[in-house]
């Protein structure tokens, strides 16, 4: 299609359209609607090639803030000095057993080191030969006096197992036990949970379900083991790739193969967790993606609804979504020609991008229906509402693009680098919406709209704020007066576990994990020259109420260690033979077991027990023992795995624990002294909080306190804490920026400072209502909802610029125009589209659909009631007196 300008020449309405630049713009690219359509393609396909090709999106958040802050300085100096190689994988093994838990970690951990290709290293914090020797070094002086003294007591069991370890060795070494209680050689009460234990663990066996058996109960005589022993720790340095929206999925993938292919699961009695930094970032992303396409499906539906309501027509819906999809690939190659990848701050452009440039799109065909509607020709509409609409546009554009270059400056590149590509974005889309779309109209041309069957209504609302002006102003700032009261106690969410869901592995596993002070990663790094000086700066933090422990190299010095290595040598020597028999008795036949087997249960049934109920545990392990008899080999084989591997590994485990040495620092492992102290002998202080690591309040207290106390502390609660705080500023110092960024540029486009504040007036009101109801629902403000602000300001200035613009032309009646009815259906294809992210299982996305919809609802509010009200305050002289102008 091909129209001139001249055709419409002979009209006075063609040369006052001529006298518009914006007007003759647009009539440009009307009458040569093909060339501009044939151009903005093959723009559009080279973009996307390029976006195609050199697409890279880095999810690495400490790349977001600058290195200069002084905090990011203490962490990198630690960094420096401590490197915390091996913890970006946690590999949390939990048992049934102490047994089953040592051996599948060290299967696991033996797998996982032959996968060079993925891991660095693999690292077990309390393995080797050090911690298999020294580790009873480490409980009190009391605790190994009960130890050995029970070794001492069930000397003759281990004997008898160690010379014969197999079912038929227990079964023999049951009925030897039993003679001893018969004789009265031996206290009955000694194999009370031990008969007890084995008879479940056979029951289940026998029914198919999953049994296992601890021989720590028997040896050590407690009544339950300790939770530290069911559970180890595995610190794995994966190798990732950040080109990857889960940098780390090759190599955890590689961990949970391996743990199914040992049979590390809960059949077997073990559970094997993954989580820490990497995992938990991956498992982040990939919450991200359920429900994903229902939300998309959904913001996608509610849009175009959205969409038909506000033009009437698909040609405009779908002339609108190619112009905002040509801008939106425009401003990605932009920024990727720029910056070279996207971070997780400035991928947000996307939406704001959608969200704005379909503004624009449903203002100029919006106003054009309207003309249309008036019985101009497609070719004149459109260059009427470029003319009328134009300058509306292009200060509203402006506007925001001048708010998000304000971004620029801040110390979050995030939020800096979201500031220039949203920028330059919104120039993009003024540009294309004011000459591809009305190349796109004219070429579909769109008839204009009907009689509004809602005119009436939006007349009596207009007339009824116009009457009420004074008392709709003043309950305005009324409102904005409680708001900004309420604004103290708006909370900024710092913890990022409160934004992931707590139903995924790796959050689960650290929130358990952080429940126990003594693996709690949220701790305080402080440096000291000397461990002298560590050791001084530990004791007076171990004072703090809010202090659970501080530990130094020093930690790792047991103390009485001359009486417990004493103790435990002497033991040594007493239960050499026990423990390492000269001889050991060659596997049993199946026969053998049986007859064994048949043996001690008569021997149980026979025990004179004196306490009815041992005398009833003892019946049903007899009543066991004889189906394991008369059942087939398989089963007598299952009770073999079942039982003996348990017992060779607790043996292994005594023979080096009752040989430690003395130790020292010189005697320390090399690794864990590297952990602690650097070459230079300077050492590391690391404190850890007293109460629920997962409470906000806790860790504040502890913060405050450890600052007080070393102010030039870091570590992971001091970077999370303080991560949020540079957040926030770095958005509030955007927000100032911008704020007065538009208010300069307004006044340089309207030249009054009255009209610069009917403006941003509402702007400010509709901020402080959405912050004043988010304290009033207890939703906080987070990482991930704050992304929505610099969305909901760009629409807030866009709306509030289409009513002040049209005010000072002299307008009335602006609530039943084509321009409120653009701004109305704008906001709900924003507020529905975007608003969907509200049914994301992730709760910070959540968190954001929230925010945007409450703050979308106060900017209809306050551009549709409360701007009007103020405008109309203003004299009816003064007011035509700048029409005129």
């Amino acid at each position: 299609m091909s129209i001139s300008v001249r055709q419409w020449s002979d009209s006075s309405a063609s040369v006052e359209l001529e006298h518009s630049l914006i007007g003759r713009l647009v009539a440009l690219c009307v009458g040569h609607s093909g060339i501009v359509l044939a151009v903005a393609l093959g723009f559009f396909a080279t973009s996307a090639q390029y976006v195609l090709r050199h697409f890279e999106m880095t999810t690495d958040t400490a790349d977001l803030l600058s290195p200069q802050l002084p905090w990011r300085e203490r962490e990198r100096a630690f960094n420096a000095a401590f490197p915390q190689a091996g913890s970006n994988v946690v590999v949390v093994i939990d048992a049934k057993t102490p047994e089953l838990s040592e051996e599948a970690t060290a299967r696991l951990v033996r797998r996982l080191r032959t996968e060079t290709s993925l891991f660095h290293t693999v690292e077990r914090p309390d393995g080797g030969a050090f911690w298999a020797h020294n580790r009873l070094l480490f409980a009190s002086t009391a605790e190994v006096k009960t130890l050995t003294s029970q070794l001492l007591r069930v000397q003759p069991f281990l004997g008898s197992m160690a010379a014969d370890p197999s079912l038929r060795g227990l079964a023999n070494t049951l009925s030897l036990m039993l003679l001893g209680v018969a004789t009265a050689q031996a206290p009955s009460d000694a194999f009370r949970a031990s008969i007890r234990n084995l008879a479940h663990s056979l029951r289940d066996l026998e029914l198919g379900k999953p049994s296992f058996f601890s021989w720590h109960q028997l040896i050590t005589g407690q009544t339950a083991p300790d939770n530290r022993e069911l559970r180890h720790i595995v610190l794995i340095d994966p190798l990732l790739d950040y080109t990857r929206l889960q940098p780390g999925r090759l190599p955890i993938d590689a961990i949970r193969d391996a743990a199914k292919r040992l049979h590390l699961d809960r059949a077997h009695g073990v559970r094997v967790r993954v989580t820490g930094p990497v995992a938990l970032k991956d498992d982040e992303f990939a919450t991200l993606t359920q429900r994903a396409g229902l939300i998309a499906c959904l913001a996608a539906g509610a849009i175009i609804l959205m969409l038909w309501f506000a033009v009437r027509s698909p040609w405009l819906i779908a002339a609108i979504l190619v112009t905002m999809l040509a801008g939106l690939v425009t401003a990605t190659a932009f920024g990727l020609v720029l910056f070279h990848r996207f971070n997780l701050i400035s991928v947000a452009f996307i939406p704001l991008f959608v969200g704005i440039g379909m503004d624009l799109g449903i203002q100029f065909s919006v106003r054009y229906r309207a003309v249309r509607s008036a019985g101009w020709e497609v070719g004149p509409a459109l260059v009427a509402s470029g003319r009328t609409m134009g300058k509306s546009l292009t200060l509203a554009a402006s506007a925001i693009g001048v708010g998000f270059l304000a971004f620029a400056p801040t110390a979050y590149y995030g939020v800096s680098q979201l500031g220039v590509i949203a920028g330059f974005g919104m120039l993009a889309a003024l540009a294309l919406n004011l000459t591809l779309l009305p190349a796109l109209i004219a070429i579909a041309r769109p008839p204009g709209e009907r009689a509004s069957a809602t005119a009436g209504r939006s007349a009596e609302i207009e007339n009824y704020v116009a009457r009420h002006r004074r008392w709709v102003v003043a309950l305005g700032a009324a409102a904005a007066l409680i708001c900004a009261t309420l604004l103290p106690r708006l909370h900024f969410d710092f913890d990022p576990m409160h934004l992931r869901n707590r139903d995924v592995e790796s959050v689960a596993t650290l929130i358990d994990l952080t429940r126990d002070p003594d693996q709690s990663s949220m701790t305080l790094e402080v440096i000291r020259d000397s461990l002298a000086a560590a050791d001084r700066l530990a004791a007076i933090f171990r004072k703090n109420p809010t202090v659970y422990n501080a530990r130094t190299l020093s930690s790792f010095l047991p103390t009485d260690q001359s009486e417990k290595i004493a103790l435990l040598s002497d033991t040594a020597s007493l239960m050499d033979l026990t423990l390492n028999p000269i001889a050991v008795a060659p596997p049993p036949t199946d026969q053998q077991v049986i007859e064994s087997l048949e043996r001690v249960a008569k021997n149980l049934r026979r025990t004179p027990f004196g306490d009815p109920s041992l005398r009833a545990d003892a019946r049903d392990l007899a009543r066991e023992f004889d189906q394991l008899a008369l059942g087939g080999r398989s089963l007598r084989t299952a009770a073999t795995r079942m039982l003996i591997p348990g017992f060779v590994t607790t043996l292994a485990q005594l023979r080096a624990l009752l040989h430690p040495v003395p130790v020292s620092i010189r005697t320390l492992p090399l690794e864990l002294v590297r952990q602690w102290q650097t070459a230079d002998g300077r050492a590391r202080v690391s404190v850890s909080p007293r109460g629920d690591s997962n409470s906000d309040a806790v860790l504040r207290r502890f913060v405050a306190a450890g600052l007080k106390i070393a102010p030039d502390a870091t570590g992971t609660v001091i970077y999370i804490q303080a991560y949020a705080r540079a957040v926030a500023k770095a958005f509030i110092e955007a927000g100032v920026l911008s704020f007065i960024a538009i208010s300069c540029l307004l006044f340089i486009a309207l030249h009054r400072l009255r009209e610069v504040a009917v403006t941003m007036a509402p702007i400010l009101l509709t901020g402080l209502l959405t912050l004043g109801t988010c304290v009033l629902i207890g939703q906080p403000l987070n990482f991930a909802n704050i992304i929505a602000l610099p969305l909901l300001f760009g629409i807030g200035v866009a709306f509030h610029i289409y009513f002040v613009m049209s005010w000072r032309t002299g307008a009335s009646q602006l609530l039943t125009s084509s321009l409120a009815r653009g701004v109305f259906f704008s906001a709900l294809a924003t507020a529905t589209g975007f608003g969907s992210l509200w049914a994301s299982k992730h709760p910070g996305t959540a968190s954001m659909g929230k925010l945007l919809m409450i703050s979308l609802v106060w900017t209809l509010v306050s551009a549709l009631l409360f701007q009007p009200a103020l405008m109309g305050l203003v004299s009816p002289t003064s007011r035509s007196t700048r029409a005129s102008s």
